[in-house]
């Protein structure tokens, strides 16, 4: 059920209306954990500023911590860090490489809100691995309370082993 709700708001991203500045696409060694630390160096007690320091220039979403509240983008600087939220950093990766949707939307040929479709079918998933990677934080009154990096691989989720290389 989480997984699904994942699926959710990586559509919702997609959907959603972001500042066109350039943003990073996170790569697959910003998703590994060392213990509780994150490969920047990041780990519970932390504050905004570290925060900040290591992951300004990637596309950061915020939900608040209540079952209403769905993840939405946000600029480093406008994040309610005194609040019980999460923050979250996501990335999709075909084949092993990070994937901007916009421009995968673009090279498909489809518009942004049949991304979930494509990526989820049979056909495309016999030819592809596709997995979303995110890494998520938990805050409390300005401090990280929990660090926690998890995948969603489409190709298991969807029952659609790919087929040969």
């Amino acid at each position: 059920m989480k997984k699904l709700l994942y699926i959710f708001l990586f559509a919702v991203l997609i959907l959603s209306g972001c500042e066109k500045k350039q943003e990073l696409l996170a790569p697959a060694s910003l998703f590994e954990m060392d213990g509780e630390a994150t490969a920047a160096g990041v780990c519970p007690g932390d504050g905004p500023e570290e925060f900040k320091a290591s992951y300004r220039d990637y596309t950061l979403q915020v939900a608040w911590n209540d079952a209403e509240s769905n993840f939405m983008v946000m600029s480093p600087d406008q994040i309610p860090y005194d609040e019980e939220i999460s923050t979250m950093i996501a990335t999709l990766f075909i084949d092993g490489k990070p994937v901007d949707p916009e421009a995968f939307c673009k090279e498909q040929a489809i518009q942004s809100d049949q991304i979930h479709d494509l990526l989820s079918s049979p056909d495309f998933l016999r030819k592809h691995d596709v997995i979303y990677r995110y890494l998520v934080f938990e805050w409390s009154d300005s401090e990280i309370v929990d660090i926690y990096s998890e995948e969603l691989n489409y190709n298991e989720t969807f029952e659609t082993p790919r087929s040969g290389t």
